[in-house]
């Protein structure tokens, strides 16, 4: 299975509203990073990645949401791993 990068985020408030977001779909991913942000926050973002199969319903979700942390979160333009 290839992963991809949705979206990646310094912002705690994001990564928990990222996660509610990709749970209340079903949608499996990866917190990349999320157990070393407490240690380096502004270093290490915690990135989030899905299946590519996936990325069709998850991109929209964190498209229409309005994350807190512009510019520390970004959406990924779907670079493979």
């Amino acid at each position: 299975m290839e992963l991809v990068e949705l979206v990646s985020t310094s912002n705690m408030a994001d990564i928990a509203f990222i996660k509610s977001l990709l749970d209340s779909e079903d949608i499996p991913y990866l917190a990349h990073g999320e157990g070393f942000h407490s240690v380096r926050p502004l270093i290490e973002p915690v990135r989030f990645l899905v299946a590519e199969s996936d990325l069709d319903r998850a991109r929209p979700l964190i498209e229409s949401s309005h994350l807190s942390s512009v510019p520390f979160a970004h959406l990924d333009d779907g670079e493979k791993l």
